[in-house]
């Protein structure tokens, strides 16, 4: 699983950063900027999910509430 998620991310950070290039070069740095907002998001709400989970398994371990 922890594998997993870092090649998840990494996929997401190299297809986000070829499509703001080339929406960039075409002149559109307004939906550039947008795509890699939508990209960054993608991936912070995955980091969060993952935090939620490791807190729940702590909070198992170490028997807390």
């Amino acid at each position: 699983m922890g594998l997993d998620i870092l090649f998840k991310i990494a996929g997401v950070g190299i297809l986000i950063s070829v499509i703001h290039t080339a929406l960039k070069q075409a002149g559109k740095e307004d939906m550039a900027q947008l795509c890699t907002l939508a990209g960054f998001a993608i991936v912070l709400l995955w980091v969060v999910q993952l935090l939620g989970q490791l807190f729940t398994t702590v909070q198992g371990v170490f028997k807390l509430f």
